[in-house]
């Protein structure tokens, strides 16, 4: 994804010199799930709005860890958008394995510390919101750790290939895995009625298929050069 896609984004704040900023159709997302919450789980809306908050919340920490890790291994964070299917970190880590599964890592680490701490706040509570939080941050780190690109997992797996093998093949492994993991999502959602996997089927499969266009574009730029592409530092 490239910062462009998401024109019609507005400013929210600075943190870190990161500027983050909310896509219009996320208010679209918003109250379609406020909605959901309150008429499939009988739920005032209030609450229903406060876990929405909550769980845009947990996505931007999330997005921090990626953005954070990114300028810690001397590469370029400087954008988050947050949007219908969660958020996205705009990084550029230098072009080598280890900072890029580095920056790719930190993002799901952000998750897995927040598991020990949303679970003690919902046992010492005992409240709605507070189970919620748990429940929306222990599903995200699953649903993101699935090895299928372009979810945290899938990027992952592609890092770990391109340790193995050329970055082009290692693209290639992973956004076939990809397509495979799109299909599979479609079959669940249709089976189960949940139009929110369809969507995202639809998401993972066609940034699977760009990973392949990705990929082409780095086999004719090895063919042209004679050899392996030579590592880049962001700059």
């Amino acid at each position: 994804m490239q910062p462009g896609q998401f024109s019609g984004s507005y400013p929210l704040f600075r943190f870190f010199d990161i500027r983050v900023y909310l896509h219009w159709s996320w208010f679209i997302m918003a109250a379609v799930l406020v909605e959901l919450r309150t008429k499939q789980m009988g739920m005032i809306w209030q609450q229903a709005l406060l876990e929405v908050l909550a769980l845009f919340g947990i996505v931007l920490l999330h997005e921090f860890g990626h953005a954070l890790a990114c300028k810690s291994v001397g590469g370029e964070a400087k954008t988050i958008v947050l949007w219908p299917l969660g958020g996205v970190a705009f990084v550029k880590p230098p072009q080598r394995p280890w900072p890029v599964l580095w920056s790719l890592v930190a993002g799901p680490l952000v998750n897995v510390v927040l598991v020990p701490v949303t679970y003690v706040l919902m046992a010492s509570t005992d409240h709605e919101l507070a189970r919620a939080m748990f429940l929306i941050n222990f599903v995200l780190l699953i649903f993101n750790m699935l090895p299928f690109y372009p979810l945290d997992g899938g990027q992952i797996l592609q890092t770990i290939l391109w340790m193995m093998m050329n970055r082009w093949r290692a693209m290639q492994a992973a956004s076939a895995i990809g397509v495979a993991g799109a299909i599979a999502l479609a079959v669940l959602g249709f089976n189960f009625g949940q139009y929110f996997l369809i969507f995202m089927a639809f998401f993972v499969g066609s940034q699977a298929m760009e990973g392949f266009r990705v990929a082409r574009e780095l086999a004719e730029a090895e063919r042209r050069l004679g050899g392996p592409i030579p590592p880049v530092d962001a700059s």
